[in-house]
């Protein structure tokens, strides 16, 4: 696989994650939004905070890439994903539906969560494309960065560009298992 079709298929399922999480959470309810099966699980609120808590971290270590290379001519080098990438990108892929425990530096903000936290998601996810696309002249291989994690794990750059969208996926998997149990509220017992 090259670095172009890494960057392609990122802003690719980041922009169906985005069309995803519009059509079917911003017309919920804030009961709704909110509203959770049990203390230890998470609601739509949470599931959605947590995606940007995680991935404004990611962005900020890309962002700071950009201060340390220089532009040139586009060119797709070839790409492999590093080794912790690809461990990380086994724990949070929507096919595994083992629980993983998250880090706390990814926590969502406690319940109660304001809808304009889709909005921020959305902002979250546009950003994403719009680094992206501006890594098409970049090695995404041998470009390095740390994990937000531990700054001992260390990834190569288009190790977040697969992580992300898969990550979001999951999370939104969630979030719509929510509205499917059987004691969700309904549409009309809101605020």
């Amino acid at each position: 696989m090259g670095s172009h079709q890494v960057i392609y298929e990122c802003s690719s399922a980041t922009q169906a994650n985005i069309e995803r999480a519009l059509k079917t959470f911003t017309y919920l309810s804030d009961i709704q939004f909110n509203w959770k099966s049990n203390p230890d699980s998470w609601s739509v609120g949470e599931c959605i905070s947590h995606l940007v808590n995680t991935n404004a971290l990611y962005l900020a270590k890309i962002e700071n890439i950009f201060f340390l290379v220089s532009f040139g001519e586009e060119k797709d080098f070839p790409y492999k994903q590093s080794f912790m990438g690809k461990m990380i990108l086994k724990g949070v892929d929507p096919k595994n539906v083992k629980k993983v425990k998250t880090f706390k530096v990814f926590y969502p903000a406690s319940s109660n969560i304001q809808k304009d936290i889709i909005a921020k998601y959305i902002k979250c996810c546009e950003k994403l494309i719009d680094l992206a696309d501006k890594m098409k002249h970049l090695d995404l291989q041998k470009i390095k960065l740390s994990s937000p994690v531990n700054i001992l794990i260390r990834l190569n750059l288009g190790d977040p560009l697969i992580i992300i969208p898969k990550h979001d996926e999951r999370h939104l998997n969630q979030a719509e298992r929510v509205i499917s149990q059987k004691r969700f509220p309904k549409g009309d017992d809101n605020e």
